[in-house]
Parts: C-alpha cells; sequence; structure tokens
C-alpha cells in the first residue's frame, strides 16, 4: 500500500497495470494477486487499512477503555485525523480525482463505511446501555449513520482546511461530536414524548 501510495504521488497517476507495478516494487506478479486481485482492489482497501489502524491504536492505551462513549468517538475521530495528515497528499489526489458532478461514490468508502460501522457499534450499544445515549424505537439501529455523515463531514472538512495545524478541524471535530452526542441523549423532546404518552394512557 506504501508503495502504491508513493508510485501514485511520483508520477501524479496510479500505477498503469499490476505487472508493472510488480516489477518496480521487485516482486513477482503472481506474489500481488496473492493479497489483492487488482490495483483497484487494493485502493479499496487503503483507507479502511488506516481507519483500522486508527482503532487500533486508541484501544493500545489503557485510558481509552475508561472513556465515555462521546470520549471513544472524540479520540478515534481526533486519532484519525491525525493519521490522515502523513497521507494528505495522497488523499488529496483522490479527492480531486474522483470528485464527480452528479457526486459519485468511491470505491474504497464502502470498506472504509464497514470497518468504521464495525468498531463504532459497540461503542454505541455500550451506551445505549448505560443510559449515555437514548434507546429509540426505529431509531437506535440508525446511530452509527448519523456518525458515519459526521466522520465524513469531518474528513472533507479537514480535507479544505487551511488553518495552522488545522485547528479549525479540531474545533470542528469537538463541536460537531458534541452537537451529535447532545441529540443521540435526553433531550427535552424525550420528556415531552413521555409526558404525552403519560397523558395518553391516562386520559
Amino acid at each position: 500500500m506504501d508503495l502504491y501510495i508513493s508510485q501514485t504521488l511520483d508520477a501524479n497517476k496510479t500505477p498503469e497495470s499490476v505487472y508493472l507495478f510488480a516489477k518496480s516494487a521487485g516482486i513477482a506478479e503472481s506474489e500481488f494477486y496473492n493479497e489483492f486481485s487488482s490495483l483497484e482492489s487494493l485502493e479499496t482497501e487503503i483507507f479502511a487499512e488506516w481507519w483500522n489502524k486508527t482503532t487500533e491504536q486508541a484501544g493500545s492505551t489503557e485510558v481509552f477503555n475508561t472513556y465515555s462513549a462521546r470520549e471513544k468517538v472524540l479520540s478515534l475521530f481526533f486519532m484519525w485525523i491525525e493519521n490522515l495528515k502523513a497521507n494528505r497528499s495522497f488523499v488529496n489526489f483522490l479527492y480531486k480525482r474522483d470528485h464527480h458532478f452528479p457526486p459519485k461514490m468511491p470505491a474504497y468508502i464502502k470498506p472504509l463505511k464497514e470497518a468504521f460501522s464495525n468498531s463504532i457499534k459497540p461503542i454505541l450499544s455500550t451506551a445505549i446501555d448505560t443510559n449515555e445515549v437514548v434507546d429509540r424505537k426505529y431509531l437506535s439501529d440508525k446511530y452509527v449513520d448519523a456518525l458515519w455523515l459526521n466522520f465524513i463531514f469531518i474528513t472533507n472538512f479537514w480535507m479544505k482546511d487551511h488553518s495552522k495545524a488545522f485547528e479549525k478541524t479540531d474545533e470542528a471535530i469537538e463541536r460537531s461530536i458534541n452537537l451529535s452526542f447532545d441529540m443521540l441523549g435526553k433531550s427535552p423532546l424525550d420528556s415531552a414524548l413521555e409526558f404525552g404518552k403519560f397523558l395518553f394512557q391516562n386520559r
């Protein structure tokens, strides 16, 4: 993956074939196919691999397991952007290459979303069990989708952020995640609905 990224940036285009890519890497073409079916399949796994690296780094710290759900998600988002910084030029290359109108979902988004959902769902499940997040009928299963949209928003925000040390992105992460968890937690609307339900049952 690192070689694919470096070759892409050096040439300002993706490698032309598996044969040429494997040759430059000093490996047999068959070795490449032991891992990936094509150059496109390699590319689709890069973002998911970065996210998995992010979750592994977070999980390796003892303090992470003591965090609330809100703190865990904040930590993961901050760490995600920190890991992206090392590959900003490649992310920028893909952004420009794949920025279509009308919008077309890049192939590498699907494995990234799957990896994201697999790590966020257990956090939300625990948050519901501890009442940090409210279990709402028909809506709870969509919470992970809401955080995914937040995740995409933050990544796009970072791509366009030119502030010093990306401090605006840090502020966007904190504000957006706090808003998300404020909305997922118990709100005056929940109290109003519960009161309405009580009045209806005792009319």
